[in-house]
């Protein structure tokens, strides 16, 4: 595949990133003298819409550099953002500033973005790249947005807590696509459940419903679902590529539960399955639907269901039960605490997706050091226990998975060729590491 930066100017960019890591942090952007510079890498539907939200979010942003795996979807994005930008921000055209020897493409293309002169590095690349990606960018000096989930397995998930020390160390702001964390509504809710209103919390539910298969629309279908680049064109519907929906999907639920019980969970155990009008290897390795419980002790039991197959029922909430009453969380509707003291979010623009950005760009500027990075970390972890435990069909406690699991989903090497497809895994046969 051809790489747009030559191996030459890779190595020098490398060798400039070293330096610049070694160096005080006095950028431009910190210093309030000029525009927040983003590199976005991955391309995919992904990065289109972190670069649409970030733009929205503040004016005060250039996107200078762009990089994936694929030079197709570099390009295509390029093209598009170049158009939105003209169309709709046609007094700022360094909005989007992206020239053409700042598109990177290949296995290297982030670190090509790290290297760029940019100021905040935001990936949406597959999540098996997550942590390796994050990492980099930290030890380079870099600002972060990591798209969700944040890794793909436990190891990964542990790196992203890495990577968040790091960046404490470097006073660095570290975001994530955790939306409802800067939900005006999602904020107000939990502070009130914190405040006691609906009393000592009994238990909790978390649904995700959707009416259709992540993966579905199948790209490179002439490529053999055995050969890595479909999987990676197809990554939703892998598992070593994607973590499976209760990790991709499901973490906004999880996370918003971990928000409001605190704390972690003390064991796991779940079941799942696949859709058989889903045949695999084609649409991947994957489960279609989970339903997982998490023993929280006193707080009662957190269950969880998730699926995501066609011509099904839509449904997306969160529910807390307390001594006084109950919460319901939804983005889609409205919050609200039924019970002694009753309340209702009111109806407002607030949009989470926009205002973690402003969050993350305020923390650039003033060098607050805005960090996400923990929550995340232990959000995906709830996800990934939750996986493990559906496909082996065993009980255990979620310690062992935050500090002892040792399965890597990743293969040993990446490069183009055949990467034979993992069966479904199966209750009782898929084996726990």
């Amino acid at each position: 595949m051809r790489m747009v930066k030559k191996r030459r100017d890779l190595l020098k960019a490398a060798a400039a990133a070293s330096a610049f890591a070694a160096l005080p942090k006095f950028s431009m952007a910190q210093a309030g003298c000029g525009k927040i510079k983003v590199a976005i890498v991955g391309c995919g539907r992904g990065g289109g819409l972190i670069a649409e939200y970030m733009m929205k979010a503040d004016a005060d942003i250039s996107i200078t550099a762009l990089a994936d795996l694929f030079e197709d979807k570099a390009e295509a994005l390029h093209a598009k953002l170049l158009e939105s930008a003209k169309r709709d921000y046609p007094a700022n055209p360094e909005i989007y500033a992206v020239k053409k020897e700042n598109i990177f493409t290949g296995w290297d293309s982030y670190k090509a973005a790290i290297a760029s002169g940019a100021d905040l590095i935001a990936f949406a690349t597959p999540p098996v790249f997550r942590p390796q990606e994050a990492l980099a960018a930290a030890n380079a000096g870099k600002h972060l947005f990591l798209d969700k989930p944040a890794a793909v397995d436990a190891p990964g998930a542990r790196q992203i807590s890495e990577a968040s020390k790091i960046c404490k160390e470097k006073n660095l702001s570290a975001a994530c696509g955790l939306q409802r964390r800067g939900h005006a509504g999602y904020t107000e809710a939990v502070k009130r459940v914190q405040d006691g209103q609906i009393g000592d919390i009994v238990g909790a539910q978390c649904y995700w419903m959707f009416p259709h298969y992540e993966g579905m629309e199948l790209v490179r279908e002439d490529l053999s679902p055995d050969d890595m680049e479909y999987q990676i064109r197809n990554w939703h519907a892998f598992i070593w590529a994607g973590g499976d929906q209760i990790v991709e999907q499901q973490i906004h639920s999880l996370d918003v539960a971990r928000w409001v019980l605190g704390g972690a969970p003390s064991e796991i155990m779940g079941v799942g399955g696949r859709a058989i009008t889903l045949p695999a290897p084609k649409y991947g390795n994957r489960y279609s639907h989970f339903a997982v419980d998490f023993d929280y002790g006193q707080k009662g039991r957190l269950q969880t269901l998730c699926r995501q197959e066609p011509k099904t029922a839509p449904y997306i909430l969160e529910r807390f039960a307390g001594t006084k009453g109950a919460l319901e969380t939804n983005l889609f509707g409205v919050q609200k605490i039924t019970g002694q003291n009753p309340w209702q979010a009111a109806q407002s623009q607030s949009d989470g997706r926009v205002e973690i950005y402003q969050k993350l760009f305020a923390s650039v500027r003033n060098s607050s050091g805005f960090n996400m990075l923990d929550d995340f970390a232990e959000s995906t972890l709830l996800g990934i226990a939750g996986r493990l435990a559906a496909y082996s069909g065993k009980k255990f406690k979620f310690d062992w998975v935050r500090l002892r699991s040792s399965e890597v989903l990743a293969p040993k090497e990446f490069k183009f060729g055949a990467l034979p497809v993992a069966p479904v895994p199966v209750p009782g046969e898929y084996k726990l590491t």
